[in-house]
């Protein structure tokens, strides 16, 4: 009985095959990760504009009640609703076009259970708000709101909510809502 000094074409084949294999899950993987990585990058971007934007509310609705009063749906502060056209990285052919929109409601502090103090924060239209209003006692609920596609065409959002008021929080204790 004579043993083979070498490896057979089957046995060369196989072991191809495998290697073959092994190489194709590792480049699709890797192609996923760099589909992934784009993706992410998009909504960090994204989520970077709706914090601005909340962020530039925040601080035009301490400036004055003046500033406050002007904060409304897609208006107020200097950063303006619509496209916003941002490039990625140093490369100006990679452009990605976003947009901006935000909605604002005025929540008013109310009694709604009638023992003189107030206990709720309504909207306008609520059966409990009363017709007289008290202007310190109110409180703005934003929701910022991006709009973009992804590498593949897919349509995507965020949304980011907060609340604005016209005092700074650590004067809150001094306004009387009488």
């Amino acid at each position: 009985m004579r043993l083979s000094q070498g490896f057979s074409l089957v046995e060369v084949l196989v072991a191809s095959l495998m290697i073959m294999l092994g190489v194709t899950g590792y480049v699709t993987l890797q192609s996923e990760y760099v589909q992934a990585d784009a993706q992410l990058n998009l909504r960090n971007v994204a989520l970077q504009l709706a914090e601005e934007k909340l962020d530039e509310l925040i601080t035009v609705s301490q400036l004055s009640r003046q500033s406050y009063d002007d904060i409304a749906t897609n208006s107020g502060g200097i950063l303006n609703s619509g496209k916003v056209d941002v490039v990625l990285g140093n490369n100006q052919q990679n452009q990605r076009s976003f947009n901006r929109s935000w909605s604002v409601n005025t929540l008013y502090f109310v009694d709604t259970d009638n023992n003189g103090t107030a206990d709720l924060w309504v909207t306008a239209g609520h059966p409990k708000l009363p017709h007289v209003l008290n202007k310190l006692a109110t409180q703005k609920d934003v929701k910022v709101t991006l709009d973009w596609q992804d590498y593949q065409g897919k349509h995507l959002s965020l949304s980011m909510n907060g609340r604005l008021s016209p005092i700074l929080q650590s004067s809150s204790a001094f306004i009387a809502t009488e």
